[in-house]
């Protein structure tokens, strides 16, 4: 069944899109441009690595990040940052929106917004819900914030137990389009399948004549 899941995440989702035009999952475009985003991080383990493998490929992205990890580690924001990259709220503590209490959940995007945009000294415009869990209070809090709450149209799945960095390269290369908004994680439990796919997506499509720009 985890095998499948690459496969509803992302075809199952694209018709119901259109229904929700207050959150994006994909960017209008024609030309072979594509949108990295990676969840969870910044980390001691991957966001280094990640950087150094993205500026070998001038590949812009946006990187959602929890607010306690940018606590942890506010220079490894700040170089995301320099980069070039773009930062959005991935919650405080990763909570699950669907499950949390509101009070709970409005504190942590708040608390999160307020640190990403004393280290990045600019404000934050991009929130994504942990799990991809979205509800009726984050669409009203980005409403009144000015945020997009930003989901996506290829999720190959590198978090799951079954990932490779075969499998999962091999997804978004078969699967991307322009404009497709791309999820991958910055997470020690899938450092050893994101970093090898990533080179191997950045390889084959920049040499099929693809970018890779910030959201």
């Amino acid at each position: 069944m985890r095998v499948l899941v690459p496969y509803l995440a992302t075809h199952g989702l694209r018709p119901f899109q259109r229904y929700f035009p207050d959150m994006l999952w994909r960017v209008e475009a024609k030309a072979r441009t594509a949108y990295l985003t990676f969840d969870d991080g910044p980390t001691e383990e991957m966001t280094d690595d990640l950087l150094d493998l993205l500026a070998e490929y001038d590949a812009q992205a946006t990187h959602f990040l929890v607010g306690q990890n940018a606590e942890t580690h506010p220079d490894r924001v700040r170089a995301i940052v320099s980069a070039g990259h773009r930062i959005g709220n991935h919650t405080y503590t990763h909570v699950d929106p669907w499950s949390v209490p509101e009070k709970e959940l409005l504190a942590e995007l708040t608390r999160t917004s307020k640190r990403l945009s004393e280290l990045a000294q600019s404000r934050i415009h991009a929130l994504r819900p942990p799990y991809g869990h979205p509800t009726g209070t984050l669409r009203r809090w980005c409403a009144e914030q000015n945020q997009r709450m930003v989901m996506w149209d290829v999720m190959p799945g590198d978090y799951l137990k079954t990932a490779t960095a075969a499998r999962v390269s091999r997804f978004v290369i078969r699967h991307v389009r322009p404009g497709s908004v791309i999820v991958l994680h910055d997470n020690p439990i899938c450092e050893d399948v994101t970093l090898p796919a990533l080179e191997t997506i950045l390889d084959t499509l920049t040499s099929e004549g693809w970018s890779f720009d910030a959201l």
